[in-house]
C-alpha cells in the first residue's frame, strides 16, 4: 500500500472513531459518565478516568486494532505515563514485521466536560455551561524508528473530532491533516466536500484575539519552578491591545477543542472568512496535545515554537512537556515571543 494510501486509511478510521465517540459520550447518562473507573491509557485513575472516558477509549481501540491488521502493520500506541510495567506503549494488530505506525490518541481531550467537575454525588453532575471538547489521533507513516528517535514532526497525520460543535458553523470543525507533496495540508471534513482550512493573514496583534491556557502550570508533578508566575506575567501584557497585546486574552480549559475555534477560518471566493484569533500559549503544555496539535497546525499555514522560538516539529518526544505558541503566521509569532521575553524578565 502506498504511504498516501496508508495516511488516508489512518484518518478515515479516526474520523469515523471521533464522530462515534462524541455519539456515545452524547448518548450516555450523565450520572454514568461520571462513574470512576480505568482504562489501558488511564491505568492509575486520577481525574481523567472515568466510565465515559473508558467506553471512548474502548471504541477507539477496537477502531485501530482493526486498522492495523486492514493495512498488514503494527500500530504502536503512545502511553503517555506508560503503564505499571514501564510500558510506554501499547501495540495493535497481529503484524509482526519491522515496521510499525506509531500513533496517538485522546478519545476524550476534556474529560471533565463531559463527566463533571468535583466530587461524584448521587443526584448531580457539574457539567453545564461550556461543553468544549474534542476526541484526538494523530499518525507517523510506516517507520522502523524507536519511540525515542520519533519528532513531534514525524506525526504527519492528525484528526481532531470536535465533541460538541456548534448549530451554526462560526469556525472549522472536524479537522484532518495529511501529507501532501511534501508538504501537510488541513481540510475540514464536516461537509460532504473537504475545506482547506488556513490561520488568519493578518500581523497586527492588537486586532486579534490571544489565547492563554496556565491550566497546567500549576500541576504539582510536571511544572518547572517559576511557570504559575510566567503565566500570571503573561496575561496582562496579551491583554494590553495597546502595547503590544492582543486585541483581548481567552482562556478555556480542554486546549484542543479551542484550536479550531480560536486559530482557524477558510479561504474561499468571493470572501474569505478569517479566524480573528492570531496565537495560542500553552505553559508546560503536554504531549498528548502536542502531537495532533502541531500538524494540524502546520498543515494550516500556523506557526509552532517553544517559549524560545524553537520549532515544535524538530521536539523529539523524549523530551516531554514544555511551553509553546501556535501562531497564526511568522509575524505574530515574533510579537508574541517579544512578550514571552517581556514576561520572563
Amino acid at each position: 500500500m502506498r504511504p498516501t494510501d496508508v495516511a488516508r486509511a489512518c484518518t478515515e478510521v479516526a474520523l469515523a472513531a471521533g464522530r462515534d465517540i462524541r455519539t456515545l459520550v452524547h448518548a450516555m447518562d450523565p450520572l454514568r459518565r461520571a462513574e470512576p473507573t480505568t482504562s489501558l491509557l488511564k491505568p492509575k485513575g486520577g481525574y481523567g478516568a472515568r466510565r465515559v472516558d473508558a467506553e471512548a477509549e474502548a471504541l477507539g481501540l477496537a477502531r485501530l486494532e482493526a486498522l492495523a491488521d486492514r493495512l498488514g502493520v503494527a500500530i504502536e500506541l503512545l502511553r503517555d505515563a506508560g503503564d505499571a510495567a514501564g510500558n510506554a506503549s501499547h501495540r495493535l494488530g497481529r503484524a509482526t514485521g519491522a515496521e510499525r505506525i506509531w500513533a496517538a490518541m485522546d478519545a476524550i481531550d476534556g474529560t471533565v466536560k463531559v463527566a463533571g467537575l468535583g466530587p461524584r454525588l448521587p443526584d448531580r453532575v457539574r457539567l453545564a455551561n461550556d461543553g468544549g471538547w474534542a476526541a484526538a489521533f494523530a499518525f507517523t507513516a510506516p517507520t522502523t524508528a524507536p519511540r525515542a528517535a520519533l519528532t513531534l514532526g514525524d506525526f504527519t497525520t492528525a484528526v481532531i473530532v470536535d465533541g460538541n460543535p456548534t448549530r451554526y458553523r462560526a469556525y472549522p470543525q472536524d479537522l484532518v491533516t495529511l501529507p501532501e507533496d511534501d508538504a501537510l495540508v488541513t481540510y475540514e471534513v464536516t461537509d460532504a466536500v473537504p475545506r482547506r482550512v488556513f490561520t488568519t493573514t493578518a500581523t497586527d496583534l492588537g486586532q486579534l484575539w490571544t489565547y492563554l491556557d496556565v491550566f497546567q502550570a500549576y500541576d504539582d508533578e510536571t511544572a518547572q519552578p517559576g511557570d504559575g508566575a510566567l503565566g500570571a506575567a503573561l496575561y496582562p501584557l496579551l491583554a494590553d491591545r495597546h502595547r503590544g497585546g492582543g486585541f483581548d486574552v481567552l482562556r478555556q480549559y480542554a486546549n484542543l477543542s479551542a484550536l479550531g475555534r480560536m486559530l482557524l477560518g477558510w479561504r474561499q471566493a468571493p470572501v474569505w472568512v478569517e479566524s480573528q484569533g492570531g496565537a495560542y500559549l500553552v505553559v508546560n503544555e503536554n504531549l498528548p496535545n502536542l502531537i495532533p496539535a502541531v500538524p494540524i497546525l502546520a498543515g494550516a499555514g500556523g506557526v509552532s515554537v517553544d517559549f524560545d522560538g524553537r520549532p515544535l516539529r524538530a521536539r523529539r518526544l523524549a523530551e516531554g512537556r514544555t511551553s509553546i505558541v501556535h501562531a497564526a503566521n511568522p509575524a505574530v509569532c515574533a510579537a508574541v515571543l517579544g512578550l514571552v521575553a517581556r514576561a520572563r524578565g
